[in-house]
This record gives C-alpha cells, sequence and structure tokens, in this order.
C-alpha cells in the first residue's frame, strides 16, 4: 500500500469514528456546554477534568495531559500502537484495510485475537442451537433463564470433544496459532494442539466497544473445575474485565449505580428481572482494575455476594479495593443458602429490591464482621483487638482519601457508643494511626525523589523560540495567520524535535492549501505524546487568546532577533 492510501485510509477511518461515542463506550459522559465532561480513563481523580471537543474531534486531559484523536485514545485505552488502533477503529468503522498477514514477529495483534474470538462465539453458539445441544438447552431452561436472554448474551455450547474446534477451525481456515493466542486451544505435551473447552456451556466476555475477549465456561459433567476462563491473553485478563459491563454500561450511567455480583448466571437473571445495571467479575476476587472500570460510569456500587464463607471472603476484598478507589460501597447478601440466581427465582424483582435496599455502608458492614469474629461476649483483650483492627481499617482509608474526616468522626461517635470508649480517645487513636502511615509513605516518596532523574539537556529558551511556540499555538486555533508568518516558520528553525516535527506537518498542510484541522494533525503521528503536545499547545493558544495581538508580538521579537543576529554577523566581519 502506498503512503497516499494509507493516509487516505486513515482519513476516511477519522472521518467515520464520532471521538463522543467513542470515549462515551468506555466512561461516562456528561455536556458541559459544547463539550463533553467525565472522569478521566487514564488517571485516578474524583472531579471529571477529562474534555471531548465534539467539534474538533479530540479529547483532552486537564489532570494528567492526555490528549488526542481517536487513535490516540484507543493507543492510550487498549496499551496498542499506532498500526494496532488503526486496525481496530477501521473493524469498529467498517472500513476494510489492506490484506495483512494475521500474525507476525511480535505475533497476532488484539483485533485478531478478537476476530477469532467472535469467530469461535458463533462455532459455539451454532453448536447451542443444533440438535446436539439439547442437554445444555434443557439444562439453561431448568436454571430458569428465558430464550430472549441465552440470544442476548449469546450462551453457547463446546461440545464434548478435544477437537471439535480444532476441526471447525480447519474448515474455516482459521490458523491453529491464532486459536492458541486467544486461549481457545492448548499444545498437546505430544504435540499438536486440543480444544480448550469441552462440554461446557459458554459465556462470551464481550467489552464496551463489542468485542469479544475471551470466554468463561460452566461444566456440563463431572470435571471437578466447575468454571473454566479463557487464559489471560494479549486481549484478556480476568482481573481486569467484567461479565455483563457490555450491556449494562448504559443503564448503569440512567440508574447511577452498579451492582456487582459474583456469577455468570447470576447477572443473567438479574437483568432477566430489569435489574439491567448488573455486571458480575469474572470468578476472580474483585481488583482494582474492576473498580476503576465500573468507575468510569459511576460512583455508587451495590455488591451483593453469597452468604456462604467464600462470599463473604470474596465481599471482604471487594470492599478493600471499591472504597480505596473513591466509590461510595454498600454491600448486601442474599439469605443463607441462596446464590442470587436462584433468591430471583424464588422471590422475583421485589424481593431482590428488598434485599438492595438493606445493603449497608461499607464502614457500617466492616464493624460488623469485625466485632461477629471476636464475638459480643468476647474477653477484654478479645475486644480490644476487634476495636483496633476496626480503627487500623479506618486509619487506613482515612490516609488513602477514601473517607472524609467528617464521615471517619460520625463514624468513631458510633463506635464510642457500641465499646463504650470516649470518642475522643478512638478518633485521636484514628489520627495517629493515619499520620504513621503517612509519614511511612512521605519517606518512602522523599527517598525515591531523592534519586537523581535521567535529563535531556536542553539548548535553552529565548525570546526567538518562544514566539514561535506562539505562532504555533495560534495557529492551532486560527490557521488563517499563517499567511502573515509563513516566512519566519520554519521547522529547522525549531530548536526542540518534536515541536520542529510539528510545525513541519502544519506546513505541509498549510503550504497544500488544505484546511488544517487538529485531529487531523495528530493523527500524523504515531505516539499518543504528540497527542498530548498538539492538545497542550492548542489549549495554551485558546486561553491566551487575542490571536492577532499575539502575532504582532511573535513578530515583532523575531524581526528584532533577525536584526541582531545580523548585526552580530557584520562584527564579526569587521573584526576579521
Amino acid at each position: 500500500m502506498s503512503l497516499t492510501d494509507r493516509e487516505t485510509i486513515t482519513r476516511q477511518i477519522r472521518d467515520a469514528i464520532d471521538i463522543v461515542d467513542l470515549v462515551g463506550s468506555s466512561i461516562s459522559l456528561r455536556r458541559a456546554g459544547s463539550a463533553f465532561k467525565g472522569l478521566c480513563p487514564f488517571h485516578e481523580e474524583k472531579t471529571p477534568s477529562f474534555t471531548v471537543n465534539p467539534a474538533r474531534q479530540i479529547f483532552k486531559c486537564f489532570g494528567c495531559g492526555a490528549g488526542g484523536d481517536v487513535f490516540k485514545f484507543v493507543q492510550l485505552r487498549e496499551n496498542v500502537d499506532f498500526t494496532e488502533a488503526r486496525r481496530i477503529l477501521a473493524e469498529r468503522a467498517g472500513i476494510s484495510l489492506e490484506p495483512h498477514p494475521s500474525s507476525g514477529p511480535a505475533g497476532p495483534g488484539k483485533t485478531d485475537l478478537a476476530r477469532v474470538c467472535d469467530w469461535a462465539r458463533r462455532v459455539f453458539r451454532k453448536n447451542y442451537e443444533g440438535s446436539g445441544g439439547e442437554h445444555v438447552r434443557a439444562y439453561v431452561a431448568k436454571r430458569g433463564i428465558s430464550p430472549e436472554m441465552v440470544e442476548a448474551f449469546g450462551l453457547g455450547l463446546a461440545v464434548d470433544s478435544y477437537d471439535s474446534l480444532m476441526r471447525q477451525a480447519d474448515l474455516s481456515k482459521v490458523d491453529h496459532k491464532l486459536l492458541l493466542a486467544a486461549g481457545l486451544v492448548k499444545e498437546s505435551q505430544r504435540g499438536g494442539y486440543y480444544d480448550t473447552f469441552r462440554n461446557r456451556l459458554m459465556f462470551p466476555i464481550v467489552d464496551t466497544n463489542s468485542r469479544v475477549l475471551g470466554f468463561g465456561g460452566r461444566t456440563l459433567g463431572e470435571d471437578p473445575a466447575k468454571y473454566l476462563n479463557t487464559p489471560a491473553t494479549a486481549l484478556f485478563d480476568k482481573g481486569t474485565n467484567l461479565f455483563g459491563l457490555d450491556r449494562a454500561r448504559q443503564a448503569i450511567v440512567d440508574k447511577g449505580r452498579a451492582i456487582v455480583v459474583e456469577g455468570y448466571t447470576d447477572c443473567i437473571m438479574a437483568h432477566q428481572h430489569g435489574f439491567c445495571e448488573t455486571v458480575a467479575t469474572l470468578g476472580t476476587a474483585m481488583t482494582e482494575a474492576h473498580a476503576r472500570l465500573l468507575r468510569r460510569f459511576t460512583d455508587r456500587v451495590i455488591l451483593l455476594f453469597d452468604s456462604d464463607e467464600a462470599g463473604q471472603r470474596a465481599a471482604d476484598r471487594a470492599l478493600a479495593v471499591t472504597v480505596t478507589v473513591g466509590l461510595d460501597v454498600a454491600l448486601t447478601r442474599v439469605p443463607e443458602g441462596k446464590d442470587p440466581c436462584d433468591y430471583l427465582l424464588s422471590a422475583g424483582e421485589t424481593g431482590f429490591s428488598g434485599v438492595l435496599n438493606e445493603a449497608i455502608g461499607a464502614l457500617e458492614f466492616r464493624w460488623r464482621e469485625v466485632s461477629r469474629r471476636y464475638g459480643v461476649g468476647a474477653t477484654g483483650p478479645a475486644r480490644r483487638r476487634a476495636v483496633e483492627e476496626y480503627l487500623q481499617q479506618l486509619s487506613a482509608w482515612l490516609g488513602q482519601g477514601a473517607i472524609d474526616p467528617i464521615q471517619t468522626g460520625l463514624l468513631i461517635t458510633q463506635l464510642s457508643q457500641i465499646v463504650s470508649l470516649p470518642a475522643e480517645d478512638l478518633l485521636q487513636q484514628v489520627l495517629r494511626m493515619s499520620r504513621r502511615s503517612r509519614s511511612s509513605t512521605a519517606v518512602m516518596g522523599a527517598a525515591r525523589q531523592a534519586q537523581p532523574e535521567a535529563t535531556v539537556p536542553q539548548k535553552g529558551s529565548n525570546s526567538q523560540q518562544e514566539a514561535l511556540r506562539q505562532i504555533v499555538e495560534v495557529l492551532l486555533n486560527e490557521p488563517a495567520y499563517y499567511a502573515h508568518v509563513a516566512s519566519w516558520l520554519k521547522p529547522e528553525r525549531v530548536w526542540d524535535p518534536a515541536l520542529s516535527a510539528v510545525v513541519a506537518e502544519m506546513v505541509t498542510v498549510l503550504n497544500s492549501g488544505r484546511r488544517l484541522q487538529l485531529a487531523e494533525l495528530i493523527g500524523r503521528f504515531e505516539s499518543p505524546d504528540f497527542g498530548q503536545l498538539i492538545t497542550d499547545l492548542q489549549d495554551r493558544g485558546e486561553r491566551r487568546g487575542q490571536y492577532a495581538m499575539v502575532i504582532e508580538g511573535a513578530m515583532a521579537c523575531l524581526d528584532s532577533f533577525e536584526r541582531s543576529r545580523h548585526v552580530a554577523a557584520l562584527a564579526d566581519d569587521i573584526r576579521r
């Protein structure tokens, strides 16, 4: 493919993807004037500083500085290079790229893996609907899952065979190595491959961009591994993805909350009964990555876990990670001996709503669990250990900024009534613990800062370089001023290599007579660093304003510099 063809297709992809739709599929956006705002997906924050500009088709975070076009957003979100981001967006837009091999020196890309997972989803779905799927259809019906939910979540069947998927791949000309990279087959010790999933009800795991990332499989036989997930791949990690989020995302935004359950069928049954804001962890403890993912869409989460001991342990872990990332967390549980799926079938929407309404705050839940372990009738030392454990948890959360001092004071007052100790004494103990924690963190941070950092030597900044930078800042907002500065704005006059590269591309576009569009300029660079640089320059120029005055001042500065340089050159000639 020629460079011209590549640029044309890249432009078609950019024009076909609306950045508000793209970003909105990953985070919750709210209109703010002519733009949209939300919590940045690239760093932790509590006040939205992430802005999407639909007119310019760019994004900018004023907290961490990240910025760019649709390609840079995908690069940063998916941690992929420009070529892979281009392929992801081309697929989203339905635009064909020049044929390329499915794998290269670095192995299959995320787009290849998503494509083969979607192929496998169709195979599993066909198995489910075929004559060999009667037993799995009977099992699903027995669990009370409706045909509509089966269709909506794309449930499938991995047949009881070691090579069924392999044979289907041969018929479809799918490379076995691609199946291996996607976790759909495993390597045999005798050589060759065998199917990862066998005799299992299959649950496709889909992200908010409608990509099939992997699968969860529930055994239909006597396999001791009741549930099996796709192994970690370049595309899938069970610690960073949530089942059902693709379908729950909008409901979470609309209802202002997310319900988190443990199991696939729990999630599906919740949707079946109208609780469409429900998602499920993938057979693993809830992680900070899960919590951050949810925080893109809401700051309120209800954790609903089973009543057994394993469910209790899962609740404890989930509680810790959700509170520390700044979520408003409440926790509840279904009655003893049931899981959410069974409870929904027996109690219905009304009963389930009652369980959700009984959810208690994270801190109150934590105290109940601590006091339960030590027992109401425990001896003095045991009671003291319970209080100290709870205070240690409070101080840790306070030190991390997860709870505010006022909330801490209220909880301390309640605790003082429970343990018959003065609230002031308890509060002072929490503050001492918190200060020790922060002091330790500060010492470690100071030690890190004391280590020398590698720096890039700079030629230094002078009035000429600042004038050229300000001209670039103006042109990114008002390209019409280019005619006034064309004779001065040359890449070779800019010392900073990155800024010089930006100037070179700007000049190329402006000299061609084409309109300078910010998103197109950003798209000419593969590194996300240029997205941040260009959006920084544009923002500084827009904030400064007074474009005509800035251009006039910059030109006067450059004229003065040129005269001074000319005089210095004449003086050198005279001395020689």
